[in-house]
């Protein structure tokens, strides 16, 4: 009896620790087959991220969609899969739920009633947030007056996975 306790003891711990969460990080390129930077000098576009609860499918932001869980093709529709980072921090399908269905942020605001793709994964994982930059020959106008407003780019959330690896 006690050595079977110990057995469902070690196997629920094993599973926790293993817990995985994923983030993709796309690329976006123009008809002429040059990288669109979002933010100068930047070379992501969209993000997306995975954990065990969801399975093989992916939890994103998108226009026209909102906030959704996807498959992997459909992830792979909006841009080239440039890199996937793993980090050690676990997400729960309950701290999703209130997210999901959730409009696209299409004035990136750093609010609560709609979402962009980093902003979604930003606020999951707390990630903290970076004065905007705007590529001004990407960018229609209306969006310059953002400049400096705190946000996250894919190319800040990338750099934020990466260190979390490093510690």
């Amino acid at each position: 009896m006690r050595t079977s306790w110990l057995f469902l003891l070690l196997i629920a711990f094993s599973t926790s620790a293993f817990a995985k969460t994923r983030i993709a990080f796309l690329e976006l390129y123009d008809a002429k087959g040059e990288l669109v930077q979002y933010e100068p000098g930047g070379r992501f576009a969209h993000t997306a991220i995975q954990f065990d609860d969801i399975g093989d499918k992916w939890l994103n932001a998108y226009p026209g969609e909102g906030v959704a869980i996807v498959s992997w093709e459909d992830l792979q529709h909006r841009g080239v899969i440039a890199d996937i980072v793993e980090i050690p921090q676990e997400v729960k399908l309950s701290q999703v739920k209130p997210y999901l269905g959730r409009p696209f942020d299409f004035w990136y605001s750093w609010s609560d009633e709609a979402f962009y793709c980093t902003e979604l994964i930003g606020k999951l994982l707390k990630v903290p947030t970076h004065p905007m930059r705007f590529n001004k020959k990407v960018w229609p106008k209306h969006y310059w007056a953002l400049e400096g407003s705190p946000g996250l780019s894919p190319d800040n959330l990338w750099q934020w996975a990466r260190e979390q690896n490093a510690h």
